[in-house]
């Protein structure tokens, strides 16, 4: 910290400014969680043959998904322009003390690189820390609400950083699909292995592993699959946080996270729909668990540790 930042802090009558939090609309965060925790949300784009929307803002997950049904051409996907980043940070730039900008796996789309090249702009006037997710969907939304939870309460930028990063590391992330054929008109398997999966039967249980998809396992019937989504990401530990996400069936995603509050009571699960960008590829039916497992004792005391040693450092120097 320099001696600047120190004198700022100590002087009299002078509030600081808050950290804001920008995400991409891959996180899939419910609209009132937006707004109720002042989010920037910048849009990636969908597109059908020569029509781009912007997604969550000119095509709902609802109207995709009915758009996608009707298709015989899969949509293809467009991540945000620098201009577009270079305006949400305009917005909020000399109204923050810095801004967290969390985003969409770098295996599964440019935008956070696109958001780095936006920040170096802003060099010198404001602060911008740019986080690669290495995930999707509400399992990266988790993320954003932690941040965004912390920047409410004072949290610096670099608490916010911290924040994030342990989040990540405490996620888990189950996501069953009903069909396996967008992921095949989408190149992402052969002809041969989405014809087997689906005279088998099968639906495969997929979680996101070193910021690409990996499958876990599969399973025959839908209720299996709704057991096989709790038993992966609830195994038996405290949860902190977590996040039912659907794609074209909103019961089974309330039931499910009526089942994750009765085995773990007390625990709310955040509710969301799988956009236009993700549901190119898993397709309707799609259902998904995130969740924040609670850090341990011992695991806090060392990250408490590390800490406090990096701000002794920090303080010591010139």
């Amino acid at each position: 910290m320099t001696i600047f930042r120190r004198l700022g802090k100590l002087l009299p009558g002078r509030a600081a400014k808050p950290v804001r939090i920008v995400t991409d609309s891959t996180a899939e965060l419910p609209a009132e969680i937006v707004q109720e925790l002042d989010i920037v949300v910048v849009p990636l784009q969908v597109i059908f043959g020569e029509t781009s929307f912007r997604d969550g803002i000119d095509l709902t997950g609802d109207a995709f998904f009915e758009r996608l049904a009707a298709s015989d051409e899969l949509p293809t996907t467009s991540q945000p322009s620098v201009g577009e980043f270079q305006g949400a940070y305009e917005e909020i730039a000399d109204q923050s003390g810095g801004i967290l900008s969390i985003h969409l796996s770098s295996r599964f789309s440019g935008t956070v690189g696109t958001a780095r090249s936006a920040a170096e702009t802003f060099a010198g006037r404001v602060e911008i820390e740019v986080i690669d997710s290495g995930t999707a969907s509400m399992a990266m939304g988790l993320a954003v609400i932690a941040a965004a939870r912390a920047a409410r309460s004072g949290a610096d930028l670099a608490s916010c950083t911290a924040t994030v990063r342990s989040v990540l590391g405490r996620l888990r992330l189950a996501v069953a699909l009903e069909t396996l054929e967008y992921l095949r008109r989408g190149g992402r398997i052969g002809r041969a292995t989405a014809f087997l999966g689906g005279l088998l039967r099968l639906r495969p249980i997929l979680t996101i592993r070193d910021g690409e998809a990996f499958p876990l396992t599969r399973v025959r019937t839908r209720p299996k699959a709704l057991e096989a989504l709790l038993r992966i990401c609830l195994a038996d530990d405290e949860i902190e946080d977590a996040a039912v996400v659907h794609a074209t069936t909103p019961d089974d995603a309330r039931a499910l996270a009526e089942e994750v509050g009765r085995r773990r009571p007390g625990l709310k699960a955040h509710l969301g729909q799988f956009g236009p960008v993700i549901g190119v590829h898993g397709g309707p039916g799609m259902l998904g668990l995130a969740v924040i497992v609670r850090e341990r004792p011992d695991e806090t005391a060392n990250a408490e540790a590390r800490e406090g040693a990096a701000g002794s450092a920090t303080e010591e120097g010139p």
